[in-house]
Formats: C-alpha cells, structure tokens, sequence
C-alpha cells in the first residue's frame, strides 16, 4: 500500500508540537479512557443516529485517506489521455471493431467508471444518449464519495460538543464532591478538563483533515471522470487524434512534467 508522505509528515509535526507542549507534564494525566469514551463514543453514537450505518462505516473507511494517496493524479492522467489519443489512431485506421479490441486490453477496465462507459460505448448510443448515461454515472458517484465528506465534517463539530459535554460532567462531579476537596475532586476534574482536549484534538487532527482530503480526492477524481467522458464523446464522433490531444489537454493541471512533454512532442 503506498504511503503519501506528506500527509505523514504533518502527522508527525503535529505530534511533535504537541509532545513539546506536553514535555514538562506527566503523559498519563493526557490518557483518561472515561474522556476518550465520552468524545468518540458520543461522536459514533450520534452520527450513527443521524445517518445510515452502512454510509458513517464507509465514511470511516474514508479516514484512510488521511495517509494514502489519491490513485488518481497528474501523470495518471497524462497516462490516460495518451491512451485516449492512440485509441483515437486505432478507431481512424481500423474502426469500431479495432477499437473493441483496444478496450479489451486496456488496463482501464479495471475501473469501475471506465468499464461502465466502455460498455454503453460499445453498446452504439448516440452521442447525446451517451452523453447523459455517462454523465449520470459521474454525478452519482460524486454524490456517494461527497456524502462521506459530509459524515466526516459533521463529526468534525460533534466531536468538540461532546468534549464540552464531558467538561460539564466533570465539573458536576467535582461540585458535588467540594465537601472533600482535596481527596475527590482530581478525577471528575480530569475528566472535565481532557474531554475538551480531545474534542479539539478529534475536530482538527483527525476528522476535519479527514473531510478535506477526501473532498480534493472527490474533486481531482470528478475532473478526471468529465475528462474521460469527453474522451468517450469524441471517440463516438469519430474526431482525430490530434483534436483528441487538444481538447483533452485542456482537463491538464501546467505541472513539469506537463511542460517538458509539450517541449518533447514540439522539439
């Protein structure tokens, strides 16, 4: 499984910041498993109530996109309109049936998306038809990625509340306990106290990241999607290879690599 080592080193200077702030003080007076139950198992609790179960647990999968790096990316991309553009050449030379042939051994038809336009191209829809199966494709599966976004956030603000609840449970304890100040009240106040830490760690190191890189995920993916439905239309149409190149440049982020293969194919 690759590892994006960006998203790693944020983590550790996140640790590290917080190690040094934590270094003149016992690291078990930060460990209270009362407070850690109160923050994330209310924070569970109630998304599970507000939303389907089966949509917060894949939403909680989508944490692991904190560390590993979108399979989509610019030389991907690049990757993709190249075979895009030769496929262009074989649908020129050899028609539809040499296209087929192209798509059966692409690698591509290993994605879900691009299976599923392959199949309604070949099945000989018009372009406006294909147009809209595909694009409703895309739409319906923005909508499912962004609905984990949405989970991710909205735990991003119950985790705080609930830090905040556990502070006004600990200081309920502790005022109930102020006839025995010095012997009862260093737990509840603990409690009260580490809640509100670890709502503030849970909304900003955990799921608030989360939600945000899932979402750029969603997007670079939903570019790539569109660029790829327009590959499909201008196959369909039968456009050249050249024309191919052009329009789907136009989906290209300018990165170096970028540059040096346009200096490349003009030297």
């Amino acid at each position: 499984m690759k590892i994006s080592f960006g998203s790693i080193f944020g983590v550790l200077i996140a640790i590290a910041a917080l190690g040094f702030a934590l270094q003149n003080y016992e690291l078990s007076f930060f460990l209270n498993p009362e407070a850690a139950l109160i923050v994330f198992g209310g924070t569970l609790a109630a998304t599970m109530i507000s939303f389907e179960g089966k949509e917060v647990f894949r939403a909680l999968g989508a944490m692991r996109e904190i560390i590993v790096p979108s399979s989509i990316d610019d030389g991907r991309m690049m990757e993709e309109v190249q075979t895009v553009v030769d496929w262009g050449k074989i649908n020129a030379r050899e028609g539809k049936l040499g296209l087929e042939k192209a798509f059966e051994e692409s690698s591509m038809t290993r994605d879900r998306f691009l299976q599923n336009s392959i199949d309604l191209f070949n099945a000989g829809y018009s372009e406006d038809n294909l147009r809209t199966k595909i694009e409703t494709f895309v739409s319906n599966q923005y909508e499912q990625e962004k609905k984990s976004v949405e989970i991710l956030t909205v735990m991003g603000t119950f985790a705080p509340a609930f830090g905040m609840i556990g502070t006004l449970i600990g200081l309920v304890g502790m005022l109930s306990q102020l006839d025995d100040f010095a012997g009862k009240i260093g737990e509840p106040m603990a409690i009260a106290l580490i809640t509100t830490f670890y709502g503030a760690v849970a909304q900003q190191l955990i799921f608030k990241p989360a939600a945000q890189r899932t979402d750029a995920k969603n997007r670079v993916l939903l570019t790539r999607n569109l660029m790829m439905t327009e590959a499909f239309l201008l196959l369909v149409n039968n456009k050249g290879s050249m024309e191919i190149q052009d329009h789907l440049n136009s989906f290209l982020r300018d990165t170096p690599d970028r540059r040096k293969s346009r200096k490349e194919g003009s030297s």
